[in-house]
Parts: C-alpha cells; sequence; structure tokens
C-alpha cells in the first residue's frame, strides 16, 4: 500500500513543484551566500591591508622621530610573547642588506625579498603579497613599504584570525543551507498543493460530469489569478456544453414527433387501401397522393434541419453574386399577394427603387419567405403587413412588420430556435423551423435578425445585413 503511494507521488506535478521549490531555494540560497561570502572576504582583506599600510606610516614615524633604534625597540614590543607566532618584522637596506629581524622561529621558510625591494626602488607605493609557508596552517600577508631612504620594512601577519572567521561563515551558511533544504521541502508541497487545488478541483469537477453529472460546475475563488480564469472559461464551455445536449435533446425529440405525424398518416393511408382491398381505383390514387404529399413534408423538414445545421456551423457554401435587395422584396410581395388576399390581409411595401447587395440569391429570398409566411400565418382577418427596406451605407435593414396575435416577452428568447412553437401558434401548420432557417442564413451573410414585439400589438422583424459578407458588429 505504502509503495503503491509513494510510487504514484513519484508522478506528480506537486511532488515536481517540490522538488523545484527546493532547488531553486537551495540554488538561490547558495548563489546568495556565495556573493555574500565575496563580499566579507573582500572587506575583511581590505580592512588587514589598511592596517598594514597604517603599520608602515607609523613605523616611518617612529624612523623620523626616534630613528633605527626607536623602531626596533617598538617592534620588539610588538612581538612579545606569543605574538611572535602572529607577526614578524625585517628591516633591509635598499640592496637587499637585512639590517634587523624579529624572531622568525616560527615563521621557517622565509626567502629574501630581492624581488620586492626592486620593485620598490620603482614605486613609493607600499607591496602587498600573500605568503604561503610550507610549514604554516594558515597563510600570512606581507607588506614592504620605505619608512626612511634606503631604509625598508617588511611586516608580516598571520591571516588566521580571518580564515577561522571566514570559515565559520561558511559552516553557518551550510547549517542554514540545511535548514532551508528541510523547511523548503514542507513550505514548496504545501505551495504546490495550494496552487494546484484549482487544477484537482478542475479534475474532479471533469470526472464527476464525464460520470453523468452534467450539472456540475468548478467552484470559482475570488483571488482574481489564472486558475480563476481558467475555471470560469471551465464553466462556460460546460455550460455551452451542457446548452447543446439539451437542444440536441430537444430537437430529437421534436424531429422524432414531426417525423412521426407523416408516417402515421401514410401508415392509415396503406392500411385504409389494404382494408378495403383495393377495390376502388379513387382510395388508391388518393394514398398514393396522400403518400407522397407526407414524403415532400418529410423531405422538406429533413432539408431544411440540414441546411440550417450547415449554415450555423459555418460550412454553407454561399453562391455570392450582385443583387438587387429591393427587386427581391418586391418580388416576394407579389408572390405572396394571393395568399394575403384570400386571408383579407393587407400587405404593402415601402422599398427604394434600387438596393445592390453581394449575397446569395436564393438563401436571401428563403430569408424574406419565411419572413413574409410567418407574418401571414399569425396576423387575423384585416391585419396588415408591411416590408421596409432602408439603406444605411454599409448596411441595409429589411423589416417585416404586421399587426398580428404578437409574442410574449418570455418566448421572443426561444422562438428562433429549432422546432420551438409559441403556444398561441400550435394550431397553425408549422414545423417550428421557419425562423430557425432565416437567423441562419443571415448570420451566414455575415448579418443578425432583431424582434421587437409585443401580446396583441404585433410584431416586427429586422434583418440586417451588411453590403458585402463581413460580420456586422454586435448590438444592433
Amino acid at each position: 500500500m505504502f509503495s503503491r503511494t509513494l510510487h504514484s507521488l513519484r508522478h506528480t506535478l506537486a511532488l515536481r513543484l517540490t522538488l523545484w521549490y527546493a532547488g531553486i531555494f537551495a540554488v538561490s540560497s547558495t548563489l546568495a551566500f556565495a556573493l555574500a561570502y565575496a563580499l566579507i572576504a573582500a572587506v575583511v582583506r581590505e580592512r588587514t591591508d589598511e592596517d598594514l599600510q597604517e603599520d608602515v606610516e607609523e613605523y616611518a614615524t617612529f624612523m623620523r622621530v626616534g630613528g633605527l633604534d626607536r623602531v626596533k625597540t617598538e617592534m620588539m614590543v610588538d612581538t612579545e610573547g606569543d605574538e611572535a607566532r602572529q607577526v614578524f618584522f625585517r628591516l633591509w637596506t635598499a640592496d637587499g642588506q637585512q639590517l634587523w629581524a624579529s624572531d622568525l622561529s616560527a615563521w621557517a621558510g622565509l626567502d629574501e625579498p630581492k624581488d620586492v625591494l626592486a620593485q620598490l626602488a620603482d614605486t613609493e607605493e607600499p607591496i602587498l603579497k600573500t605568503l604561503t609557508l610550507p610549514q604554516r596552517e594558515h597563510k600570512a600577508r606581507t607588506i614592504h613599504g620605505t619608512i626612511a631612504p634606503g631604509v625598508v620594512v617588511q611586516i608580516g601577519e598571520s591571516l588566521e584570525e580571518n580564515e577561522e572567521f571566514l570559515a565559520a561563515l561558511s559552516q553557518g551558511f551550510l547549517l542554514v543551507l540545511l535548514a532551508v533544504i528541510v523547511i523548503g521541502g514542507p513550505v514548496g508541497w504545501f505551495m504546490s498543493r495550494r496552487a494546484l487545488r484549482g487544477v484537482q478541483e478542475l479534475t474532479r469537477t471533469a470526472a464527476e460530469i464525464a460520470n453523468g453529472a452534467l450539472d456540475r460546475r468548478v467552484v470559482v475563488r475570488s483571488e482574481g489569478d489564472e486558475l480563476d480564469t481558467l475555471a470560469r472559461t471551465f464553466n462556460t464551455m460546460l455550460d455551452r456544453i451542457h446548452a447543446l445536449i439539451i437542444g440536441m435533446r430537444e430537437m430529437t425529440d421534436n424531429l422524432a414527433h414531426d417525423l412521426r405525424s407523416p408516417l402515421g398518416r401514410i401508415r392509415a393511408s396503406a392500411e385504409t387501401v389494404l382494408t378495403s382491398g383495393g377495390s376502388k381505383k379513387e382510395e388508391s390514387e388518393a394514398m398514393v397522393a396522400t403518400t407522397a404529399e407526407e414524403c415532400d413534408r418529410l423531405l422538406e423538414l429533413i432539408n431544411t434541419t440540414l441546411d440550417i445545421a450547415e449554415a450555423e456551423s459555418g460550412t454553407a457554401k454561399l453562391r455570392l453574386a450582385d443583387i438587387d435587395l429591393a427587386e427581391m422584396a418586391r418580388d416576394a410581395v407579389e408572390l405572396f399577394q394571393p395568399l394575403a388576399e384570400d386571408k383579407q390581409i393587407a400587405i404593402a411595401a415601402d422599398l427604394p427603387d434600387h438596393c445592390p447587395l453581394r449575397g446569395d440569391r436564393q438563401r436571401l429570398q428563403r430569408v424574406i419567405a419565411n419572413l413574409l409566411d410567418n407574418a401571414l400565418k399569425y396576423t387575423p382577418t384585416g391585419g396588415r403587413v408591411t416590408l421596409k427596406l432602408d439603406d444605411e451605407g454599409e448596411r441595409l435593414k429589411l423589416a417585416v412588420e404586421d399587426t398580428g396575435i404578437g409574442i410574449s416577452p418570455h418566448e421572443i428568447s426561444r422562438i428562433f430556435d429549432r422546432f420551438y412553437r409559441c403556444d398561441r401558434s400550435r394550431s397553425e401548420r408549422g414545423n417550428g423551423l421557419g425562423l430557425s432557417l432565416a437567423l441562419a442564413f443571415a448570420r451566414a451573410h455575415g448579418g443578425d435578425i432583431a424582434v421587437d414585439s409585443a401580446p396583441g400589438r404585433g410584431s416586427a422583424f429586422t434583418v440586417v445585413l451588411p453590403r458585402s459578407r463581413h460580420a456586422l458588429p454586435t448590438g444592433i
């Protein structure tokens, strides 16, 4: 059990992030210490060099005040006891003769500084060097400086204290680094788990949805980070998918219902003929006519559904041509004039002489025809239907207005749904696809359809189209 848990943790993003956090902490701490160590070591060395330079100046003063004897006396005082292990002095002539030296028993291996004395002959500045002696554990820092004409002092100081200080600093850093690694692991784990909490919630929600809980959504926190944006986008996607699934279910139910009625009538006609024994020619002809009519309705239903799906998916291939929308609208009014006269409805047109447009003639004709048919269908006897066309330059507005029964506010948002029919329109013949097809074709041309309606006041459907096939801005 433990081995399986450990094996699963090895492949988790949280563990990888934890290791990254701990590694970054360790590397950044190491770099920070290296920089601090270099700065501190430079400061320590600089202070040592300053002390040595001050010593040279001090002995030069002694030389001026008390001569060589005073200098020797001060040097002997400075090297009494254990100090002889920490510092040494040597006095040289400019040509390399040693004048005096302190106790050098702890400084075996010192060479004659002939090269340094030669350099001093060309410069007045003291010369600093670091010595490594074979019998000493720690290095030494030396300075050669002129304290009087022809007299050079050599001062050597052990770097034991400096090296011990820097060693203690290194040990302290190692302890701090170890603490950072020990603490950085849990802290990194906590930070990674916290950072991935939104991803885990997203994963759980996706798993629940995969198991059938389509109403589940990711909880959006109020932190405003990228995970919140991801959660909102994921929820929007789920809402869209859920709406599509519901729409598909409704479309399937409605399509099954609309297919069942014609098929039932076809079956009833066939059973009638079979029951009568097919003795009457008139009955057979009527059955054939009914069958043909219902098959036409089925084909129209299926073709319309496919046309809507093709237009909405963006795969519809428009046959674009230069057309006159005003002429097309006049032709539509003439086409529906007999139907309007039969229902005693006045149909009028308010159109300009010409209105050029680039579009698909057949599909735009169906848009106008569906809107006129819809207006005449739901306008009572004595009503009026008006077709208007306004040319606004870059876009055109084609409006179909009627004095019909109108549409209730809660139904306006659904009238363009496939197979949807308002409560007061169910008694009329139709399949609920006319407005869906009109909207799909309008949007395929880069346009849209707006509705203004109220019960008892009538309706106004306004098709807005760009003069050339480009998408219109929202808010038409």
